[in-house]
């Protein structure tokens, strides 16, 4: 008789079927959440949870007009965007002699 597989979820959705072997394996995983039964403690799901991926937390709230301007200058017409000119910083050698 073949072990019973464990369905490895990912939300409500099922992205896998694992064996004893695997799920020993998965459990190590910091993103891992195991389900077992109450009465009988075997386990009946594996939850993948979301971990280290922050693509959909917002990001720093930087300001997008810090790098462009569109004032009117004499190089800049009137409603044009442009970049600002960065200077660029002094580096300092330190000289070993």
């Amino acid at each position: 008789m073949q072990a019973q597989k464990i369905p490895i979820m990912a939300g409500p959705r099922c992205i896998e079927r694992a064996g004893p072997e695997r799920l020993l394996r998965l459990a190590g995983a910091p993103n891992i959440q195991v389900v077992r039964q109450r009465k009988t403690g075997n386990i009946v799901e594996v939850q993948v949870l979301e971990f280290g991926d922050d693509s959909r937390l917002p990001s720093k709230y930087g300001n997008p007009f810090k790098l462009s301007t569109d004032y009117e200058t004499p190089d800049n017409p009137p409603n044009v965007w442009t970049l600002k000119k960065l200077f660029p910083r002094r580096c300092e050698r330190s000289e070993d002699s």
